[in-house]
């Protein structure tokens, strides 16, 4: 429950217990307003990271297809050789030789 003021209180006391109040909401004003200028900063930050790797995908992505192409095709080479020459190897010993 809120503490009431003396009855006996003059009005500059009920205007300095108004002014400290508005200094107090004043301060804790400017302080969210500036918590709330760094959360919307922090929050810019994946917008910028988005819009960043979309341009450098934009300038690069034939780039970087060539190169998971031939990745992929090289990692196939070395599949399909590895188990042909297991395959040979187990068609060589059916056959005898």
């Amino acid at each position: 429950m809120p503490k009431k003021p003396p009855a006996t209180t003059s009005v500059e006391e009920k205007l300095d217990e108004i002014v400290l109040r508005l200094k107090h909401l004043d301060r804790r004003d400017r302080l969210r307003t500036i918590g709330g200028f760094f959360r919307g900063v922090i929050g810019l930050i994946p917008i910028a990271v988005l819009l960043l790797s979309v341009w450098y995908f934009y300038e690069h992505g034939d780039e970087l297809l060539a190169k998971i192409a031939q990745q992929a095709a090289e990692q196939a080479a070395s599949v399909t050789q590895q188990g042909a020459g297991s395959f040979m190897e187990q068609f060589e010993g059916l056959l005898g030789r």
